[in-house]
């Protein structure tokens, strides 16, 4: 690697060995005592998706959501999710063909071998005609509404906490209930008794009954993740989108909202053209006619500002989920860092939720597991 200084003595050899764990003390305190003084530094680091940026950018992206993270089980194949789908469509006297079943959710990547990602639950109900949403941050109440509406009510929770067989959750470094590695199916809810009953595919029993109290430390670990299903038309649906204004952006991507605002405006003026739309002063869906068929710089700026807003709940979103965005830089470090990239153990994942092991992790990204080499 070039020994190029930076800033201060700071070097590129000083920065790779920081990200990777390896710099002395002195070296570590250099560079934070350095990097709030030092735009370049700033954004040097800000390409490394290692480095803690929440704390030594002033960035915060709110709670995390784990839209990510693998409901599986040990039910065999890590099939929980697909046993749950399949225990509401039989409620709801809904024909499938179990094989079938299978085989579309393999062939459509809703089912890995891991399981199954927290946003593709409920997948197969929809494919059977039931409408569904996914939330975060719900709760008993919203559970209790949901019943009594004769929704349907999946959860994702931490298996072990929730069963209360710790056993499962004993691993070296891991604190216990962290890990939203299940779902479960809500068959109902008392308040009044203090208890819940659910499906879970990995009981032996029919249903299984829970304090309500254990039940939601189980919960709290999918931030409270909630899917319903209910008969296409069988209710008014209200929108929830996933709350983002805890996220605060750094400038140089809050900048990006303006391009992304544009660019969405040319991807709908494509789709309209490709339909048959022309411009017209006055709406007129008959004849496809539409004032908003013109150039970005020309439209209201109640439009334009409805783009913006899209483009930057939608950048918000990108973060709220645990991902970052990376701007190419022709330097040293970024080619290291792609090549680290390109060079990763792709198809090695974490035994315990599931997620991607790049080359050189000594812990899990998103569970904190202690990768065994």
């Amino acid at each position: 690697m070039k020994e190029d200084i930076i800033v201060n003595g700071i070097t590129e050899e000083m920065i790779a060995a920081y990200l990777d764990g390896n710099a002395t003390k002195e070296e570590s305190f250099a560079i934070l005592e350095a990097l709030p003084h030092s735009p370049e530094l700033q954004e040097i680091l800000s390409i490394i998706l290692a480095v803690d940026r929440d704390r030594a950018l002033g960035f915060n992206r709110g709670e995390i959501l784990p839209a990510e993270a693998v409901a599986a089980s040990s039910t065999e194949g890590n099939r929980c999710c697909l046993e749950c789908e399949k225990f509401i469509l039989g409620r709801r006297d809904i024909e499938f063909d179990n094989d079938e079943v299978e085989s579309v959710a393999k062939e459509n990547r809703w089912q890995s071998d891991n399981g199954t990602a927290l946003h593709n639950v409920g997948r197969q109900l929809e494919r059977y005609g039931l409408s569904i949403t996914r939330r975060f941050k719900c709760t008993i109440a919203d559970i209790v509404a949901a019943l009594a509406a004769g929704d349907d009510v999946m959860v994702a929770v931490d298996g072990g906490e929730l069963t209360g067989n710790l056993e499962l959750e004993r691993r070296e470094d891991l604190l216990i209930g962290e890990i939203p590695d299940h779902t479960v199916v809500v068959v109902s809810c008392d308040i009044d008794e203090n208890t819940i009953t659910l499906f879970d595919p990995n009981s032996p029993r029919e249903l299984d009954t829970y304090p309500i109290e254990q039940f939601l430390d189980a919960w709290d670990d999918s931030k409270n993740y909630m899917v319903t299903a209910y008969r296409r038309g069988a209710k008014e649906y209200t929108p929830r989108p996933i709350d983002t204004n805890d996220v605060e952006l750094r400038a140089e991507i809050s900048a990006l909202g303006e391009a992304i605002a544009e660019n969405a405006h040319e991807i709908w003026a494509s789709i309209r053209k490709a339909e048959g739309w022309r411009y017209g002063q006055k709406r007129n869906d008959e004849e496809r006619l539409t004032p908003s068929m013109v150039p970005y710089a020309e439209l209201s700026e109640r439009e334009k500002q409805s783009n913006r807003d899209m483009a930057m709940q939608t950048i918000k979103l990108i973060h709220k989920l645990g991902y970052d965005i990376i701007k190419y830089q022709k330097t040293q470090l970024y080619a290291e860092l792609k090549q680290r990239i390109n060079g990763s153990m792709t198809e090695a994942h974490c035994p315990r939720c599931g997620a991607v092991l790049y080359f050189g992790q000594r812990y899990c990204d998103r569970c904190g597991e202690k990768i065994v080499k």
